[in-house]
Formats: structure tokens, sequence, C-alpha cells
């Protein structure tokens, strides 16, 4: 058997991205709400780190749109008004379904099966029926996505924009799980056969069932 390059073989996570990817379960579930600040002295108290790797994870959220830094108040969970809202949802369907025929077209072997491990834990999350489970997979589905597509500025990109519309307060959503799921299941065999057409199409039905959940939430709450 051949050995594996270090890009394929698994890369180790850091304190800080697994504090990242917690707090990011976190945001998205609805555990911080839109607006809430994320205290770093709590935080390291909480898991049991130094500042150190508390500011990185910090950090990593913000590259990925959940949370802002402002000047003298820290980082808070971001909170979108509805035209940015809008505004957001227009740019990721602009964006998202050309990313998703690159990744059809320049998806490798071992991306496809990092992409088939995800949506196995999409599966998962569907069949549990906790929302805000599906949600944090189905992000992290996305983003296996994007890396396929061998464009990493579209990516953080995408990152930074769909990130902050996760943090909106899905989790009050009225969404069929396996609905959803089988959509994603559709886009990955998209992808996985070559599809480019197909899977920017498939993309933007995902897109426009979550722009629709998104402003449903944004409606029930009162939101400006």
């Amino acid at each position: 058997m051949p050995a594996k390059s270090i890009s394929q073989m698994p890369q180790p996570v850091s304190i800080a991205e697994t504090i990242a990817n917690t707090l990011e379960a976190e945001v998205v579930s609805g555990k911080f709400a839109p607006g809430e600040r994320l205290v770093e002295r709590q935080l390291g108290e909480r898991f049991r780190v130094s500042s150190i790797p508390v500011r990185e994870a910090l950090q990593i959220l913000e590259t990925r749109g959940l949370v802002i830094k402002r000047l003298n108040r820290g980082c808070t969970v971001i909170d979108l008004t509805v035209d940015e809202m809008a505004q957001m949802c227009e740019l990721r369907e602009l964006v998202e379904p050309k990313v998703m025929e690159w990744a059809a077209c320049r998806r490798t072997e071992a991306g496809l099966a990092a992409l088939r491990r995800q949506l196995h834990r999409l599966h998962d999350a569907a069949e549990s029926g906790v929302v805000a489970r599906f949600f944090a997979e189905d992000i992290e589905f996305h983003r296996c996505a994007w890396s396929l597509a061998g464009n990493p500025p579209a990516a953080r990109g995408l990152a930074a924009i769909v990130g902050c519309l996760f943090a909106c307060g899905l989790r009050s959503a009225n969404v069929d799980l396996r609905v959803q799921f089988s959509k994603h299941e559709r886009l990955f065999q998209a992808i996985a056969d070559s599809r480019p057409a197909d899977a920017a199409l498939l993309l933007a039905d995902i897109s426009g069932g979550f722009r629709r959940h998104l402003f449903q939430v944004a409606q029930k709450t009162g939101k400006k």
C-alpha cells in the first residue's frame, strides 16, 4: 500500500479550533444569541485554557462570519438587520453556485471522500431531529464542498457570508430535516459525478430554501 502524502493525512485539530468549533455549534443552536458578547475571561475559565487559544478561537469565528470584534467592546455574535440578511443572501446566491460548479469540475478523490464522510454526519443529524445539530453539520458540509473548488479566496468569502447567516437564529426554523438532507445528498452526487450545471442548480435550490427559513424566523421574532 503506497504511503499517504501529508495532504492526505488527517491533520490534528488545535485547541483554538476545538474551542471555535464548540462555540460555532452553540452560536448556531442559539445558546449565544445575536448581539451577545463572548467574554475572553469567561471562556478561558470554562475551557480551562489561557487567553491565547481563546483569542485565537475568536479570530477563527470572526473569519467564519459568526462574530464581530469592535474596539473596546470585544467580540459579539453578529446581529444582522433584515436588510443586511437580504444582501448576504443575494451575495451567496450569486457566488456559491459557481463555486459548486468548480467543485464538480475540480474535485479530488481525497476531497470527495471527506465530503462523503461529512454527508454521513449530516444524515445522522437529520435522523436525530435536532435542528441545531443539523445546521452545525450543514455548514461543515458546505465548507468541505467549497474546499473542492480549488479557490481558497472564494471559500474564505463564502465562509464569512454563510457563517453570519447561520448565526441569525435558525434554531426556531420549521424545517423538514430529511428533505434538507435529501437535497444535500443530490448535491453530493452531482459533484461526485462531475455534473457542474446540476451542482449549481441544486445549490440554488438549497440556498433559496435557506433564505425562506431565515426570513420566517426573522418574521417570528420581529427582527427589523
